[in-house]
C-alpha cells in the first residue's frame, strides 16, 4: 500500500515538472537562437540575413538622401545644365531616362518649381536656382524675383533670400536671360557675394556678349564655370548633336566644357539623352557643372 501511494506521488510530481521543463526549454532556445542569442547566425543566415541587410541599407539611404548620379571630372569631362525647368512638366519621364550627373536650373515662383526640384533631386540630379535677371530694353522684365540694375547690396540678398525659399534642393545658381543685369559688373559681385555666404557655386550662363557673372565669381574664388554651348539654340535634333559634339571636341582640346539646353523643348531630351550614349562610349566623361572649372 505504501509503494503504491509512493509511486503515485512520484508520478504527480513528474507530472508537474513537465511543464517547468518545457518553459525551461523554450526559455533557453530564445536566449540561444533570437538575433540577439550566442546562436543567432544559425537561424538568422542565408535570406533572412540579406534581407535584414537589404532593410538597414534602405533605410540608411533614406537617411543621408538621394544617391548622387556618378560625377566623373576626369578630363575629358563635358557638365550640362538644363534650364528653365518650372514651367512645364512635360519632359520630365525623358530627362529622368538620363543616366548622366545633369545639373537642373529651377525658376523660382513656377508653379511646378517646388515639385520639379524634389522629384529631379530625388532622382539623384543636383539642383540650381535659374535667377531672373534685368534684360535688355525693351524686354526688361525677365520673371518674379528679378535682380535689376542699381539694386544695392542689402536688395539683392534679400531678393535672393526670397527667391531661394522658393526652390528646395539648391546647391548652385545661374543667370536666366538678363543680357543689360549680367553685363553689370556691380550686380554680379552683389550676387556672386551672396551666393558665396550661402556655400552656393555659379555658372556664368553667358546671356550676354559682355556678361560679368565669371569674372565676379572669379575675384571671389569661386571658380570659372561659363557655358561655353547653347546646345538646343535651334531645335533641330541634328543641330543638337552637332552642338554635342562641340561640347565633346571642347573637352578634348581643354579638358573641360560646359554647355547649356532647356528642361521645355521637345527634341531636347531625347538628343541630349542619345548623345550622352555615344559621347560615353566615346571617352567623354560627364560631370556636374558643380565639379568642373573651365
Amino acid at each position: 500500500m505504501r509503494a503504491a501511494i509512493r509511486g503515485e506521488m512520484m508520478r504527480r510530481r513528474r507530472r508537474r515538472l513537465i511543464p517547468l521543463v518545457v518553459i525551461a526549454v523554450l526559455a533557453l532556445a530564445v536566449i540561444l537562437f533570437s538575433p540577439w542569442g550566442l546562436l543567432k547566425g544559425s537561424l538568422y543566415s542565408g535570406d533572412n540575413a540579406e534581407s535584414t541587410r537589404e532593410e538597414d541599407t534602405k533605410g540608411e539611404q533614406a537617411r543621408s538622401g538621394p544617391v548622387e548620379k556618378k560625377s566623373d571630372a576626369n578630363p575629358p569631362s563635358v557638365a550640362i545644365v538644363v534650364d528653365d525647368v518650372g514651367f512645364d512638366a512635360t519632359n520630365l519621364p525623358q530627362w529622368l531616362a538620363i543616366d548622366a550627373p545633369l545639373s537642373f536650373a529651377v525658376m523660382p515662383y513656377c508653379v511646378l518649381s517646388a515639385g520639379l526640384s524634389d522629384q529631379l533631386y530625388g532622382a539623384g540630379y543636383l539642383i540650381m536656382m535659374h535667377i531672373p535677371t534685368e534684360n535688355l530694353p525693351p524686354n526688361t522684365y525677365s520673371a518674379d524675383g528679378q535682380l535689376s540694375c542699381g539694386m544695392d547690396s542689402g536688395t539683392v540678398s534679400g531678393t535672393l533670400d526670397a527667391d531661394l525659399a522658393t526652390v528646395p534642393n539648391v546647391s548652385g545658381i545661374n543667370n536666366h536671360q538678363g543680357g543689360q543685369g549680367c553685363a553689370d559688373l556691380q550686380l554680379m559681385t552683389y550676387e556672386c557675394e551672396w551666393a558665396n555666404s550661402k556655400g552656393l557655386y555659379v555658372v556664368d550662363s553667358n546671356s550676354a556678349s559682355n556678361s560679368k557673372v565669371a569674372q565676379a565669381a572669379v575675384s571671389l574664388g569661386l571658380g570659372h564655370k561659363r557655358n561655353e554651348v547653347f546646345i538646343d539654340h535651334q531645335n533641330d535634333p541634328e543641330y543638337i548633336r552637332s552642338a554635342m559634339r562641340k561640347l565633346a571636341d571642347l573637352a578634348t582640346r581643354n579638358g573641360y566644357a560646359i554647355g547649356i539646353c532647356h528642361f521645355h523643348r521637345p527634341n531636347t531630351p531625347a538628343v541630349v539623352g542619345e548623345m550622352v550614349k555615344v559621347l560615353k562610349e566615346e571617352g567623354i566623361h560627364f560631370a556636374f557643372a558643380r565639379d568642373i572649372n573651365n
